[in-house]
């Protein structure tokens, strides 16, 4: 997965500013009927299963957690940030 600079930046920003002791940011499968494929959560419960990805910015870096079933899913995905928020691009929606 590639995280462009803008993402970087909401993530970092996220992180500094909304996650409590003990909750960190997650990307997770999104179960939306013809949505996006992923989305960003913040969580607090981690499994042994979870890989943690460091993401550098110009702000500085923060970690996100992946679950390990969706490593492989993530390959070439790009995570931008937009006015909308968060958006994974090459994914094709989920089909209702």
């Amino acid at each position: 997965m590639q995280v462009s600079e803008r993402a970087a930046q909401a993530l970092f920003r996220l992180a500094r500013e909304e996650l409590a002791p003990a909750e960190f940011i997650r990307i997770d499968r999104a179960y939306q009927c013809g949505g996006p494929r992923f989305q960003v959560v913040i969580d607090d419960v981690s499994t042994p299963l979870d890989s943690v990805i460091r993401v550098s910015g110009t702000d500085g870096d923060v970690e996100v957690t992946v679950g390990q079933a969706l490593v492989k899913l993530l390959e070439g995905v790009v995570l931008d940030y937009s006015e909308d928020g968060f958006v994974f691009g090459e994914t094709a929606p989920v089909g209702c």
